[in-house]
Order: C-alpha cells, then structure tokens, then sequence
C-alpha cells in the first residue's frame, strides 16, 4: 500500500506542523499582554526535551515527516519560551 503511507507520511507533516502553530497563540497573548506571569516555562521546556528526542529520532531514523512535524513544534515551543522570557527578564524589582 505505498499510496497510503505516501498519504499518511504527508498526514503526519501536516499534523506536525499545524501542532507546531498551535503555540503561536501563546506566544501571541505574551506579546500582547506583555506579561508570561500565567505560562509555566518548566512545562514548555519539557515539551522542548521531548520534541528534541523526536526530532534526533526522526533524523535517525531518516523519517522527514516526523523531522519537519518536530521542527515545527520546536519553533513553537522556543517561540513561547523566548517570548516569556523576554517579559519575564524585563520585569524590574523595586529599589530598596
């Protein structure tokens, strides 16, 4: 059955993909709040492990759905990490 892993090769990209996007909204609400007050950066890192085993996994494995869906994720996941950070760092603490 090549024509279905063909088809289910390019599922997983597109899925991959599209999970990857689904942080953009995240990272989206920091900027414009301007506060990662309410996102667990400890939660995002461990996605971040996670995805990089994947993605050394599907470089390995030489599986380029899986290494463009953690790619995406990736992206994702340093985008919301940077973008807390970015607001986190930049919160002064008052002078005593």
């Amino acid at each position: 059955m090549p024509s279905f892993d063909v088809l289910l090769a390019w599922l997983v990209s597109v899925v991959g993909v599209a999970t990857g996007a689904a942080y953009v909204p995240q990272a989206l609400r920091i900027w414009k709040r301007r506060s990662s007050d309410d996102v667990s950066i400890l939660t995002y890192l461990l996605f971040l492990g996670g995805q990089i085993v994947y993605l050394t996994y599907g470089i390995r494995i030489r599986q380029w759905p899986l290494i463009v869906g953690m790619a995406a994720n990736i992206a994702g996941s340093l985008a919301v990490i940077g973008s807390a950070l970015r607001f986190r760092a930049g919160k002064r603490r008052p002078q005593e």
